[in-house]
């Protein structure tokens, strides 16, 4: 256990430290753009990548469930399968090309653990003049990375959200929806990603304090609908585990990040001054939530993860709008602190649904 502990460790440090070479060494591109060293970006994703990719089937949630849909694939062939199932169809094409090209399920591991990485490194990167990056890759290896070790459809799909955030910044809502329905080749569940075009924008980019009245609304409203019109249609196996836990409630998973809530309203009207990506992320969060809050009505929480991301901007953005080096300092030990506790909590305790599974750590490289 404790080899698999060091080995984590150190993929979440030195990701960390090679995307702080990378933002330190940025440059122009030919676009006039601002952009990471490609060099130790490419360093710090490919460490993330290793060490989800390479992993032994036993490390991670779901590995055995994930080779049956492998094999099953490529033994009844993607028409018969689409027709027998209700697996999304750009998964199944994943898994067969997979196959045709490799005849080796190692390699859906490694090419969707590539894929959701390299996802979310785009979306952490298009903000780069706005964040400091190595903050944002620690948050985002502490309380998200570990999540996806298993989570492979859902992780493609959130991959490809977090990459079309732009779009809703640039107000290209039509790229944006085009992306949501390639997200939902890999998960079903991105359609819940369409709700953000309803995020209203001034003329100059800025956006209605409103929003906040429509997603406290639109979230809760939505759930209940599908509860309502939606659950009694469906009658499909593989389904009727969240429809039969759903009940009328609140979750309560969302109060150890509600404080940060307070800590973002406090620091509004900074971010509005500095940048509309600040006021954009501050939307996210707050769908985070009420997505959370509400998600008992579902019977199923996987939607927050497509917002879940926001956090990753907004604390880094925190700590840059603040100009007292104190201040700074306080914020950063508690966000470092937080982000390890969290982790520790939700992916390696006893006592973690996910936690028996990440150990011992195996990697099929160096085994």
């Amino acid at each position: 256990m404790v080899s698999s502990y060091i080995i984590y460790i150190s993929t979440v440090i030195f990701a960390t430290v090679f995307a702080g070479l990378a933002q330190k060494y940025c440059y122009i591109n030919k676009k006039g753009n601002v952009v990471p060293n490609k060099m130790f970006w490419f360093m710090s994703m490919g460490i993330l990548v290793f060490i989800m990719g390479f992993r032994d089937l036993s490390v991670g949630v779901d590995g055995g469930n994930y080779l049956r849909i492998y094999k099953n694939i490529n033994e009844l062939g993607v028409i018969e399968y689409i027709q027998n199932t209700t697996h999304e169809p750009g998964y199944i094409i994943f898994n067969r090309l997979i196959y045709l090209i490799f005849n080796d399920f190692q390699w859906v591991l490694i090419l969707s653990s590539l894929f959701i990485i390299f996802g979310v490194y785009k979306a952490l990167e298009y903000e780069i003049k706005n964040i400091s990056l190595p903050l944002a890759v620690f948050i985002f290896s502490t309380t998200q990375y570990f999540y996806y070790f298993g989570i492979i459809r859902l992780g493609m799909a959130v991959s490809i959200i977090a990459f079309a955030y732009r779009y809703i910044l640039e107000d290209k809502k039509t790229k944006y929806i085009l992306m949501v329905l390639v997200a939902t080749m890999f998960h079903f569940s991105a359609l819940f990603a369409l709700g953000l075009i309803f995020l209203t924008q001034r003329k100059k980019g800025k956006f209605y304090k409103r929003n906040i009245i429509i997603i406290a609304l639109i979230v809760p409203v939505a759930f209940f609908m599908v509860r309502a019109f939606i659950f009694p249609l469906i009658n499909i196996d593989r389904y009727q585990r969240y429809i039969q836990s759903s009940i009328i409630g609140i979750d309560l998973g969302f109060l150890p990040w509600l404080p940060f809530l307070f800590l973002f309203l406090i620091h509004y009207n900074k971010f509005v001054r500095t940048r509309k990506n600040y006021q954009f992320y501050f939307y996210l969060y707050i769908m985070r939530i009420v997505t959370e809050m509400s998600y008992p009505i579902l019977g199923g929480g996987r939607m927050i993860w497509y917002v879940y991301l926001s956090v990753c901007f907004l604390l880094p953005a925190t700590v840059r709008v603040n100009k007292n080096k104190f201040v700074k300092l306080i914020l950063l030990v508690v966000i470092i602190f937080f982000s390890i506790v969290y982790s520790y909590h939700a992916y390696f305790a006893s006592y973690s649904y996910r936690g028996p599974t990440m150990f011992p750590y195996i990697n099929i490289i160096f085994q």
